[in-house]
């Protein structure tokens, strides 16, 4: 992707520069001051039906209003002004490339007035996305060794089967496969468990999905494995009917949670054998679970629950 947009937003800057882009950004996009709240309010409305959105749309080239879809397009067909900027998040769209471009000094111009914006409003600024430093990019430029994530990378990026109605579990598993939490843990191979649970265990199931994903492989997977195991731990699933994604979500952490304590439980027992054989101390239980029983220490239970806490001075 160009750093300066398309070929037509090229000629556009070439000929009128980037006033057009910083003047509506700041008054009829973030609105940097109460001024330009006030010429928003009254003036930010299609030319063609008078609406007010829900995504509006300004031509930069002319003074000109007009709602997403036909309104704005007709303008852009009859004047031939290809270059609007989408107001609700200040994005550039090119009628002729049919599609949202990013240009680099407009990001920049950008950037500017959502502070200001934020400092008029007596706001903090809302979250954006991470960008490297100078410094950053520096230290990776003289780091030719590293990884490099290409456009055709397929690690950790499979296709999942449709088993008859099961795109509420796909859809799931993808998140979870996703979560950089989980992902790390499983990838470190952290699970361990017996051999005796090892086949019905959902947590060693989840742990070789990782693996599949993060393979480099690019063929879709099937998770008839991990539905017939969900099928045996949470009866009100099984069958291939549609179900609430959500209700599986907390069902699979639910047995994921069961599972991570047993295979923590079968652990523990196994040091506290092997060490009295040898004459040893028992291991000490892990962290927080000797100050406080009932709370658990797996991964499951670190990512997924939350607490309160009530401190009376």
């Amino acid at each position: 992707m160009s750093d300066h947009g398309c070929a037509h937003f090229g000629a556009f800057v070439k000929e009128y520069g980037l006033e057009p882009f910083s003047v509506v950004h700041a008054y009829f996009s973030v609105c940097i001051n109460k001024e330009a709240r006030r010429r928003k309010a009254l003036s930010c409305l299609c030319f063609k039906c008078g609406g007010s959105g829900p995504q509006l749309y300004s031509c930069l080239h002319c003074i000109y209003f007009g709602c997403k879809g036909a309104h704005i397009g007709e303008h852009c067909k009859q004047t031939k002004h290809y270059i609007v900027l989408e107001l609700s998040y200040g994005m550039i769209y090119c009628h002729q490339c049919k599609d949202f471009i990013y240009d680099a000094e407009c990001q920049a111009i950008a950037e500017k007035h959502i502070k200001k914006e934020a400092k008029s409003l007596n706001k903090s600024l809302s979250w954006r996305p991470w960008s490297p430093s100078k410094l950053e990019i520096d230290l990776l430029l003289k780091n030719p060794k590293r990884r490099h994530v290409t456009a055709v990378t397929s690690i950790g990026l499979r296709g999942l089967l449709n088993l008859g109605s099961t795109c509420f579990m796909n859809c799931i598993v993808q998140a979870l496969i996703h979560t950089p939490l989980l992902r790390d843990y499983f990838l470190s191979e952290r699970h361990e468990c017996t051999a005796k649970t090892a086949a019905k265990c959902l947590v060693c199931e989840v742990s070789r999905l990782f693996q599949e994903f993060y393979s480099g492989a690019r063929g879709p997977l099937s998770l008839h494995r991990l539905l017939h195991l969900i099928w045996n731990h949470a009866r009100h699933l099984a069958g291939y009917e549609q179900q609430d994604a959500h209700e599986f979500f907390i069902a699979t952490l639910d047995v994921l949670h069961r599972h991570c304590k047993i295979s923590m439980t079968e652990m523990a027992a196994a040091a506290a054998a092997a060490a009295e054989k040898s004459n040893k101390p028992p291991p000490p239980p892990p962290p927080h679970q000797d100050s406080n029983p009932t709370q658990c220490n797996c991964i499951i239970d670190q990512i997924f629950t939350g607490g309160l806490q009530s401190d009376v001075v």
